[in-house]
């Protein structure tokens, strides 16, 4: 009797924390799994205890939580590696190597997409959109640890994959090829495929995910040597008036970092300076975008003739980014570091 007690309790627990998080309630759904006490994992059965992680990292994730929803996903993955269910944990590898990389944890983030594809490449024709978000996960994690070619080598089949995706996950494609094309200094064949991604997205169907972008193109096309184009205000604007209506947060210090870095271009260091620590001091930033807009404000400070200030922010940037593994980032830093000083203009 006490256990059909507990069985039915939990389930309408269960129903009440599914409801919680359709609602987006995501304080409650916290509520209601901690109202269970610390040990409750361990009075489930297994396959209970996934819903339960399930539904928790979903809410973290919610709530921009990256370390709880890590430690849910790691705990999902040795869950779902008990049972014969590739796509499951594919589909888990590639949300934990996303939380690894917003935590800037490269390695973990490169080994989870690695499993993630070994998975799921040619497991069958049904799985070819989550085979293709394995892919892009892969490619991100190699891109930000310098693998340029191995990102680049996958860009073939990316592109081919891309051509039957739904419309997010083909822009998605198309912005993850030009990130590494440009890094590559393959520039106009990356201004080609950002203007790709822009093109796969209509407003009308994800607001959101047309803002953030215009947000990466804005980025992309500053990091190309030509003159500066004049659809990167256009862009910027339309993601500000985007994110009026959708924005969270994290999407504002999003915005904040790139108004940053295009501030810097047009020369106007003190507005460059203010937004990116605006940006960083939100809290709210992906690791690797934190660390590459404290490097931008250190240039800033320099270029203003603070340049203790900024040696001292380009420092940190090299020493964390190459405890991290971001290896491109910190040789950029370190030369920032080495960078001659020249006075600033009046």
């Amino acid at each position: 009797m006490a256990s059909d007690s507990f069985e039915d309790s939990w389930g309408a627990t269960m129903a009440e924390v599914c409801t919680a998080l359709a609602d987006k309630e995501l304080s409650r759904v916290i509520d209601l799994l901690e109202s269970r006490g610390p040990d409750l994992l361990a009075q489930l059965p297994e396959d209970w205890a996934w819903q339960v992680l399930w539904a928790r990292a979903r809410t973290r994730a919610e709530m921009k939580d990256p370390v709880g929803q890590c430690a849910d996903l790691h705990q999902l993955v040795g869950l779902t590696r008990k049972w014969e269910s590739p796509c499951l944990l594919g589909r888990l590898l590639v949300e934990l190597s996303r939380a690894e990389r917003e935590l800037g944890n490269i390695t973990g983030a490169h080994t989870a997409a690695q499993e993630a594809l070994s998975l799921l490449d040619g497991f069958s024709s049904g799985t070819s959109t989550l085979e293709l978000t394995a892919r892009l996960a892969l490619m991100a994690a190699e891109t930000e640890a310098g693998l340029l070619l191995q990102a680049a080598a996958r860009i073939p089949d990316v592109l081919r994959m891309a051509e039957n995706a739904p419309p997010k996950l083909a822009a998605q494609a198309y912005w993850t090829c030009s990130t590494v094309r440009i890094r590559q200094g393959h520039f106009q064949e990356g201004k080609v495929l950002i203007g790709r991604a822009l093109s796969a997205m209509d407003s009308r169907d994800d607001l959101l995910g047309w803002a953030r972008l215009r947000i990466a193109a804005v980025s992309l096309h500053l990091r190309c040597p030509e003159p500066f184009s004049p659809e990167i205000r256009t862009w910027l604007e339309e993601a500000a008036d985007a994110f009026r209506y959708v924005g969270e947060p994290t999407h504002h210090a999003e915005l904040r970092a790139v108004a940053a870095r295009v501030h810097l271009v047009e020369g106007r260091l003190a507005e460059a300076e203010t937004e990116a620590a605006a940006a960083e001091e939100a809290g709210l930033l992906a690791f690797h975008d934190r660390l590459r807009t404290r490097l931008l404000r250190a240039e800033a400070l320099m270029g203003l003739g603070r340049d203790q200030e900024g040696i001292r922010l380009a420092q940190s940037v090299a020493q964390e980014a190459e405890g991290a593994g971001y290896l491109d980032l910190a040789a950029e830093a370190w030369k920032t570091v080495a960078m001659p000083r020249v006075p600033p203009t009046s």
